[in-house]
């Protein structure tokens, strides 16, 4: 008999060996992704939240689940046992696509988190800035007020001159005068526009450094306002004198009294003088109210002083009578010393006249050479102020 023919031998499956290398081969690669993930992924949650990503935690266990697959399929044998270990790596491939997309989103979170981190340096910085600007908008508003005071002063000073023009004797001086005023003027409305701007400044951050020019630019106006007023003051005294200054006999027959009993003080000093003053105080309703040295040869009265008169004339009664009497010391020329203390008397009986309410009034006189005052010189270079009431 002849021999059968050999049917020839079907093709056997694959080892399961090479199919488990297979899938160990993509298992690993995914456990290094997947561990790659995982340092990134913990990066970021310090940096941003600690809040965990539920896909990351899906991908995990579905993980999990396909390596328990695994593990069932190497139990297992033939046919069966070689479509499971093709659906796991399907599976696998899927989920380290998954992995890769999700590590791709969170270094784009990483990035935009590090371009947050800048912009909100930049905003501290810019608080910061602010912060500093609104401190010196504060300062520069608290400046504002005495730059408008001594607008005001000085405004009150170039009106009252103005006022006060024609009366001067001297019209060469007058001229010269008012031509400063124009000055100063022009320096009051350059000043004025300059601290509109610095108060608009000051709601909007003023700039510390304008300030500071501005204050500089200020005193220049302020001393020429204080030459100014030393200058009318000598105008109005020299104005005022026919006026003012009178002999004993033309005195105000409210000063003739108290000027009789400073004839009489002759000779009087110390405590002698201040008992015969209060004497005077009590019979007279009569008091000195102030004493001005001046320098030799000099009749200008500080502007300070004028300040006190002004106080003076304010707290005085309504009708009070002031009474400027004028003194030398006993060195030099009789008539020399008598015209210089003349000038002195009267230009503090302008000073006088100039701050006074209207129902009061106020008289210069000179008594004559002295030496109640003091030793020396200095001291008997004076006049004194006396307020007199009904």
């Amino acid at each position: 008999m002849d021999e059968e023919p050999k049917q020839p031998a079907p093709a056997s499956p694959a080892p399961p060996s090479a199919n488990q290398n297979l899938i160990v081969g993509i298992v690993l690669g995914a456990v290094v992704l997947l561990l790659l993930l995982l340092v990134i992924s913990q990066q970021f949650n310090s940096n941003v939240s600690s809040k965990k990503d539920d896909r990351l935690e899906q991908i995990k266990k579905e993980f999990d689940e396909a390596i328990q697959a695994h593990a069932t399929a190497k139990a297992g044998s033939g046919l069966a046992n070689t479509q499971n270990a093709e659906a796991l790596s399907v599976k696998i491939k899927q989920d380290v696509d998954a992995l890769t997309g999700l590590l791709t989103t969170q270094q784009g979170n990483i990035s935009r988190l590090q371009g947050y981190e800048a912009t909100v340096q930049s905003l501290s910085r810019q608080n910061t800035d602010l912060q500093n600007r609104l401190t010196q908008a504060n300062a520069a508003a608290q400046r504002v007020p005495s730059l408008e005071a001594q607008l005001a002063a000085l405004s009150a000073d170039v009106a009252a001159a103005d006022n006060r023009l024609a009366n001067a004797v001297d019209q060469t001086k007058a001229e010269a005068l008012e031509q400063q005023l124009s000055t100063a003027r022009d320096e009051i409305m350059r000043l004025e526009a300059a601290l509109t701007k610095a108060r608009n400044d000051a709601l909007n951050m003023v700039d510390r450094n304008e300030l500071a020019v501005l204050k500089a630019q200020s005193a220049p106006l302020e001393e020429m306002n204080l030459a100014l007023r030393r200058e009318l003051q000598k105008l109005r005294a020299e104005a005022d004198r026919d006026q003012l200054f009178v002999s004993s006999d033309q005195l105000s027959p409210r000063a003739t009294k108290l000027f009789s009993e400073l004839v009489r003080l002759e000779g009087s000093t110390g405590t002698a003088l201040r008992q015969a003053y209060e004497r005077i105080g009590k019979n007279l309703n009569a008091r000195p109210v102030e004493t001005m040295t001046f320098k030799s040869n000099s009749s200008a009265i500080a502007i300070e002083r004028e300040d006190h008169l002004k106080k003076i004339t304010e707290n005085a009664l309504a009708n009070s009578f002031f009474l400027v009497v004028g003194y030398a010391s006993k060195t030099g020329d009789l008539q020399n010393n008598r015209e210089l203390s003349a000038k002195r008397a009267t230009r503090a009986a302008s000073v006088v006249k100039y701050l006074k309410s209207a129902g009061q009034d106020v008289q210069a006189v000179y008594l004559g050479e002295t030496s109640r005052f003091g030793a020396t010189d200095g001291p008997n270079q004076c006049c004194e102020v006396w307020e007199i009431n009904p």
